[in-house]
């Protein structure tokens, strides 16, 4: 039982596979007759803030689920990471990729297909719908206000509109097409299927954890050329079609450079090195960072100096590329 007074929901729910708690959360308002900002006040919870366990075991009360269901399904901050990490799905990931605001974006088809909205959209690392091959919708096409969770419905706006797929919406690229299909594997768990996706993306990638993956991509393919600025594709109003843009760059420059045995030092014209030395410095995972370090070595080893250098190599050697 919750610490919390907290009564549970009278109409219940079924939870879908694949489903974003805060999906549960508005199918059940909406089943009970209860406005979105009433629930929330009723469960005492502010999306404002980032939620703690006892958020979670009271909101898994009200829907009559399994908390550890539930904490699977929400973007929960890890707070021994002093506020860098959250986890989802299982998946440990940068604050910045899985934000704990919980990013409001959808596939209207999706939704009109399967009535719910997928746990896979409360990240930046995937921009569009493999499905129905669009990007996400961020705003709505009537209002042309961004997308919230506090809206009647999940297929209606705040305003009172359906949301439809964007008139002008562009085909996703195969590659983003490929990274989306993994990217969704793993933070279902299945991993027959992360294992048969992960033949579609560059080898470099291959063994990374999704947060490390992601950040790889972003060094690799955030510059369009060398010198050009970064804020308007990293920041957290970036367009999604301006993301999956970004995802085509990297997942090409990768795959040019496949095993990375040989790097030509022009490679690293276009790479952006303080996102490659963060992930060397705040990895997700142990192999993340030593493989974005091997990188960072193989720079400095390739790098003109003005003297002729014999036998360079970099300090670390990964078993995986040498």
């Amino acid at each position: 039982m919750p610490r919390r007074d907290c009564r549970r929901l009278g109409v219940f729910v079924p939870r879908q596979p694949g489903e974003s708690a805060m999906s549960m959360m508005l199918r059940a308002f909406q089943a009970n007759g209860v406005a979105y900002q009433e629930g929330m006040q009723w469960l005492g919870l502010d999306r404002r803030q980032a939620l703690v366990d006892s958020d979670v075991v009271a909101l898994a009360w009200a829907l009559h689920a399994e908390v550890d269901d539930v904490r699977r399904r929400m973007v929960l901050l890890e707070w021994r990471g002093g506020g860098r990490w959250v986890h989802l799905a299982g998946q440990r990931l940068s604050r910045w990729i899985a934000p704990t605001t919980m990013l409001a974006k959808l596939c209207p088809e999706c939704l009109r297909e399967a009535g719910y909205a997928r746990l896979v959209w409360l990240t930046r690392a995937v921009p569009g719908c493999c499905r129905h091959g669009y990007s996400l919708l961020q705003e709505c096409g009537g209002c042309h206000r961004p997308v919230r969770w506090a809206r009647p419905g999940l297929r209606i706006c705040q305003c009172g509109r359906y949301f439809k797929p964007a008139v002008d919406g562009r085909l996703l690229e195969p590659e983003v097409r490929a990274w989306i299909g993994w990217a969704e594997a793993v933070l279902q768990d299945d991993v027959a299927a992360a294992q048969d996706a992960i033949g579609g993306l560059p080898p470099l990638l291959h063994n990374m954890t999704l947060d490390g993956a992601y950040r790889m991509i972003e060094a690799f393919g955030l510059l369009k050329a060398p010198g050009d600025p970064v804020r308007d594709v990293r920041h957290s109003s970036a367009k999604l079609p301006e993301v999956g843009a970004m995802v085509v760059r990297g997942l090409q420059r990768l795959w040019d450079i496949g095993l990375a045995r040989d790097v030509a030092p022009k490679a690293f014209d276009v790479v952006h090195l303080p996102v490659l030395r963060e992930l060397a410095d705040e990895p997700a995972a142990e192999g993340d960072g030593q493989r974005a370090a091997w990188l960072l070595d193989l720079h400095r080893a390739t790098r003109p100096t003005g003297q002729h250098r014999v036998g360079a190599r970099p300090r670390r050697q990964m078993p995986l590329f040498l």
